[in-house]
Formats: structure tokens, sequence, C-alpha cells
């Protein structure tokens, strides 16, 4: 089943989506979409149909309609976004909360992921760690560059990363084993769109999620 909600934060009000389990569940998902993506399409909305009917219950919030919205928005206002998210996730019962972030989503969930979030699912992540190999010249004109452990992350973290993005796989992996818990899986032939082979990014999404 499926939703309309609403997410609250300070003074505005953003529209979103709540995929509930049939069955009750303490499991929960906050979906992060990219700068350009959904959230309400594409490799989102087949990813949290699925992790549905698996017993979790799974939000994602338009917190910005397009890529200009994000020039007005502070770090501040992600922090607060997203702990909002995971607020909205706990009032509904969720005792385990897993935030799935795409692209720009993952850069954000990288800086200011909430202390009590218990695990993290990053989909080609918009950054670029110090030093990667293979990086096209256009990349780092666009994506910011990190130093791989800098991130205040302590949970279990799962990188998925195509070998056909312009983001190397030497980036996301050196961003992996910057992480206390983090791991890398790469994907052959895929890019940036998570398209191509959207099942298997889904099915070890899901098996990465609490049980």
């Amino acid at each position: 089943m499926s939703e309309d909600v609403t997410l609250e934060v300070g003074d505005s009000a953003y529209p979103g989506r709540l995929n509930t389990a049939e069955e009750p569940s303490e499991r929960g998902i906050l979906v992060v979409p990219g700068a350009g993506h959904g959230p309400f399409g594409d490799v989102f909305l087949r990813f949290s149909r699925a992790a549905a009917e698996e017993g979790h219950h799974v939000a994602w919030f338009e917190t910005w309609m397009s890529p200009g919205d994000l020039e007005n928005k502070t770090d501040e206002d992600f922090r607060t976004e997203l702990e909002a998210g995971v607020d909205f996730l706990r009032s509904r019962g969720c005792s385990t909360v897993t935030v799935v972030a795409k692209s720009f989503g993952g850069r954000v969930a990288l800086e200011h992921l909430p202390k009590d979030v218990d695990r993290l699912v990053l989909w080609a992540p918009a950054v670029l760690a110090e030093d990667a190999e293979n990086v096209p010249d256009e990349a780092w004109e666009h994506l910011p560059s990190v130093t791989p452990g800098e991130f205040d992350v302590d949970v279990p973290t799962r990188i998925f990363q195509g070998d056909d993005d312009n983001i190397p796989v030497d980036s996301a992996e050196r961003i992996a084993e910057g992480l206390p818990e983090g791991e890398l899986v790469v994907l052959p032939d895929e890019d940036h769109s998570f398209l191509r082979d959207h099942k298997r990014v889904i099915e070890e999404t899901m098996a990465f999620l609490p049980e």
C-alpha cells in the first residue's frame, strides 16, 4: 500500500510518499534522491515497492523540486531535512531506519547522516575521493573532492558504483575504505542512472537491509 504524506520541517512542508508493509513492521527506509532525479519514478519507485513487499516502510520526500532549489539550501537545511525524515519513520513505529541515497543525495547523507540511523546505502554518491584515478576532467569540475575518512559515518554502509559512470570505481572504493564499516559493490556496465540492471541494484540493496 502507499499513501501521500507530508514532511514538516520548521515552517516548510514537503510532499512525499509512504509505501507500507502489509504486516506490522518496525523496519523503515528513508530514500533520498539525487539533484535531478525522482523521487517518484525510475529505480526509486521499483525499489520502494519491492522493499514494502518484503516488510519495510519506505518514505521519500520531495524536499527539492529541481537542481535550482538546491542553491538556496544550507548545510543546516540538509541536516534538519534528513533528521525530519528519520523522525517521520520513527513516528510510524520504525525502530530501525536505513537511509538509501542516490547521487547528490548520497553526498548529503555522507555529510549529514543523523546519529540514530542504523544503516546507509549509497547509490553512486556524487563525490570524488581526492587522488582518485581515472577521473574525467569534467567530473572534477562539477563534483566536490573529499578526503576519505573525513565523514562522521560509523554505521554499516554499502556503496553501489557502476563502472560506466563518470564517477570512477576507484573513487567509490577509496570512500568505502575510509568508512569504518564500508563496502563497495561494483556494477558492471552500469551508468549513473541505475536502470540498466536495476534488478541487481534492488536485490543487493535488499540483502543489506536489517531483517
